[in-house]
């Protein structure tokens, strides 16, 4: 009885008053305070994407104006470098990339630099000024701040008194052309350009192409991607069927020959390799590694490279079960092999392959009394080229284009 006394006690007690102004205020306050970290968010977000479209304006404009510091395949060698080339291609790229839907004017003076970098892989190196000659980077700065562009607008932060604010974004990309080997990519991954096994007089290569003795009577039409009987200005090499040994002049295993690379034997497998490429499986067999390197680690103190040779069997002939194969490259980018010396003859000639040049093929005749493979020298610069500080310049004919920073 004396507990349901309690319970009636309670049940009659008067509730205390609520403090519904104060929690009023208090909702008020927080709300400000809510909508004022939302604010600062939304404008941090929108700053975040305008940097980030600022990056890839940089990115994309100093690959391209270092793109204009290689060799073009119609000037394979010779005079090839403007600055005014350099200085458009950085230019015209910002533009197409908007940065918040306006494209990016830069400033020569201030945001491109054409420099070099003693070593592309150490990204403390400075960027060295140099004759343009020597130069293998462009850095280039993409702004927007009150003198370039505008700075970015902001949305809420006008409430705190900022109205914008400025962002710049760097980047640096360099043509390294200091080629020490060849790594064929893996299906699936970026795919540079076939390697296929034929090999070039390297004695013949420097008389016809780098001296320019070579007939020019094919050229390459890039926008229809055909090849036609006309000059160009770019010397070929007739490979096939030249019987004639340029180092003595006296008949022989000739200028040309079909090397034997792999495990696989036979004209299949020469028939595949042209179709696709020297795989990594087919270059392990041959130096133990998944590439070919003509230049190779010495000694660690101080870090020299020597050059590297490789004696391959093969053969100056070529089946006509090739010719479809090579028919199919006309007009195509590819890799041959430059070789020194040659011994022996017939299948059993051996060639001493010294390096890599990477070539257009312009024609191929297989039947008849007039055969003949001719082919037109490229730069190339590509994601199967490997390079290195420590080997010497292909004089830009062999590189990489990349991003460093």
């Amino acid at each position: 009885m004396q507990d349901s006394n309690k319970l009636a006690d309670l049940r009659f007690y008067p509730r205390q008053a609520q403090p519904k102004g104060a929690v009023i205020v208090m909702v008020a306050v927080m709300l400000v305070v809510l909508l004022g970290c939302a604010a600062l968010a939304v404008d941090i977000g929108y700053l975040y994407v305008a940097r980030a479209e600022l990056q890839r304006t940089a990115d994309a404009a100093a690959l391209a104006a270092t793109q204009a510091l290689a060799r073009g395949s119609d000037i394979p060698f010779g005079e090839h470098l403007y600055p005014e080339n350099i200085y458009s291609q950085a230019e015209s790229y910002a533009l197409l990339n908007q940065v918040i839907r306006q494209g990016v004017v830069l400033n020569r003076n201030t945001d491109i630099t054409i420099g070099y970098l003693a070593n592309p892989h150490d990204r403390s190196a400075t960027l060295q000024i140099v004759p343009l000659d020597q130069c293998n980077a462009v850095q280039v700065t993409a702004r927007r701040t009150a003198s370039s562009g505008g700075e970015i607008p902001l949305f809420f932060a006008p409430l705190w008194g900022i109205n914008s604010s400025p962002l710049a974004a760097s980047a640096v990309a360099v043509l390294d052309d200091r080629f020490y080997a060849y790594a064929p990519r893996p299906i699936g991954a970026i795919r540079g350009v076939g390697a296929i096994p034929l090999a070039v007089d390297e004695q013949l290569w420097n008389d016809q192409i780098v001296a320019g003795n070579g007939e020019d009577q094919y050229s390459f039409d890039s926008v229809t991607d055909s090849v036609s009987t006309s000059m160009d200005g770019v010397p070929e090499i007739k490979l096939f069927p030249t019987k004639t040994d340029p180092s003595t002049g006296e008949e022989g295993a000739g200028n040309f020959g079909v090397l034997h690379i792999g495990s696989g034997s036979g004209t299949s497998a020469i028939v595949e390799q042209i179709n696709n490429g020297i795989s990594a499986e087919d270059f392990t067999d041959l130096t133990g590694e998944p590439m070919i390197k003509f230049y190779d680690q010495i000694s660690a103190e101080p870090i020299t490279y020597g050059a590297v040779s490789y004696d391959i069997l093969g053969d100056p002939g070529i089946k006509a079960g090739m010719g479809d194969a090579l028919e199919t490259k006309i007009g195509q980018k590819v890799g041959v092999f430059l070789y020194s010396a040659i011994s022996g003859s017939g299948a059993n000639t051996v060639y001493s392959i010294t390096g890599m040049r990477f070539v257009r093929v312009m024609s191929v005749e297989l039947h008849g009394g007039d055969k003949a493979i001719i082919i037109q020298p490229v730069p190339y610069y590509g994601p199967d080229i490997l390079t290195s500080p420590y080997v010497p310049s292909t004089d830009r004919l062999i590189g990489t284009l990349q991003l460093v920073r």
